[in-house]
């Protein structure tokens, strides 16, 4: 009977923990967007998909050494007037979706 009691009681005792909203529990930090500016050149770009691939240097802001790498472009418009060949500066900010370009500016 004994162990039927301690049952109940620990289900009883543990449901409103689950009932309550989550808090952060202290040492457990969310996730923020990182961000860092580039400089690079434009290798590739996909207007209908909003997307630039860039080959560039370092980014220290997110540790990132130097590559070529595709980017989504938000907002879509930024993409007006760059073209393929050309030398840029970009901001690039990294979330849980990945990274968006979300400035771009023509040397």
């Amino acid at each position: 009977m004994k162990p039927i009691v301690l049952l109940i009681t620990a289900s009883l005792t543990a449901t409103p923990v689950i009932a309550q909203p989550a808090k952060q529990m202290p040492g457990m930090a969310t996730k923020a967007a990182k961000s860092g500016n580039g400089s690079g050149i434009v290798k590739a770009l996909d207007p209908k998909t909003a997307k630039v691939t860039i080959q560039h240097g370092p980014i220290a802001a997110l540790a990132w050494p130097g590559m070529t790498m595709a980017f989504i472009v938000s907002p879509p418009t930024l993409l007006r007037g760059v073209k393929v060949g050309q030398r840029i500066d970009f901001m690039v900010k990294v979330t849980a979706t990945g990274p968006t370009v979300t400035a771009i500016k023509p040397r």
